[in-house]
């Protein structure tokens, strides 16, 4: 077993002290210097991730196994620094060897915090784009809207004919009917059932078990092809207690 003189003990305690100083300070260091990100030009890396997203998930990645490969640096650097001193006690290269590992470290830190910056970016990105969508969707809903109700008004306004449900159909074709003010628009008369229908299973289910009194209108009886269809449309009207007055057919 070996004994070290007085004075190269005091000068490994001062290389101890000195050491952790610098790692200390490094470390400081790490910590400042992984907040900021000089890998790109902040501008141009934000341009790709906005115009090119897939292409920023690859940069993304690629930087990721780049931090990998240092980080596995770092580890075959401190097996060598480890053996060194075991080996030789050259404490000197073993302390260039930390020095390195702590900047790598650094680099990898810087990484890291770089990826991470570029995520978020990305979401914030991808936010803006769904927000823009929905809006879009919005926008366009409402003009579709605004204009099925203007070609309804413009239709109904060009032909003015509405006829009670109860009076005579024959050699008329249905364009549309009004029930409580809202106009449907139909292709034919096969059609006005179906939608007719419709209406009144979805709005008006609740009449048929109510006590709701209608009262009676004398209907026009005259047989045609039409009024078959119009003669349907009033029982079913009939079923769900709706007035018959309150049914209009638009009519050519």
């Amino acid at each position: 077993m070996g004994f070290f003189k007085r004075e190269e003990t005091q000068g490994l305690m001062i290389n101890k002290n000195v050491n952790e100083n610098i790692i200390s300070n490094d470390v400081k260091k790490i910590s400042k210097s992984s907040k900021t990100l000089s890998l790109f030009k902040e501008d141009t890396i934000k341009y790709v991730i906005e115009n090119f997203p897939s292409m920023s998930e690859e940069i993304q990645r690629g930087l990721l196994e780049v931090s990998v490969i240092l980080e596995n640096t770092i580890d075959h650097i401190e097996d060598k620094s480890s053996k060194l001193i075991k080996d030789s006690r050259n404490f000197n290269l073993s302390q260039e060897y930390r020095d390195t590992c702590i900047s790598i470290y650094e680099v990898v830190e810087n990484i890291k915090g770089y990826v991470k910056w570029m995520k978020d970016e990305g979401n914030k990105e991808t936010e803006i784009k769904e927000d823009n969508i929905k809006e879009n969707e919005e926008e366009i809903t409402s003009q579709d809207d605004i204009k099925l109700k203007e070609i309804s008004e413009n239709e109904v306004n060009t032909v003015n004919v509405e006829l009670e449900i109860y009076k005579d159909f024959s050699g008329r074709e249905p364009k549309g009917f009004e029930i409580d003010n809202d106009i449907i628009l139909v292709d034919d008369w096969d059609d006005l059932l179906v939608k007719t229908a419709e209406i009144l299973t979805k709005q008006y289910k609740q009449n048929r078990n109510s006590d709701i009194l209608i009262k009676p209108v004398k209907v026009v009886e005259k047989k045609s092809p039409q009024n078959e269809f119009r003669d349907t449309v009033i029982e079913m009207l009939s079923e769900y207690k709706i007035n018959l007055r309150d049914f209009k057919i638009i009519v050519r």
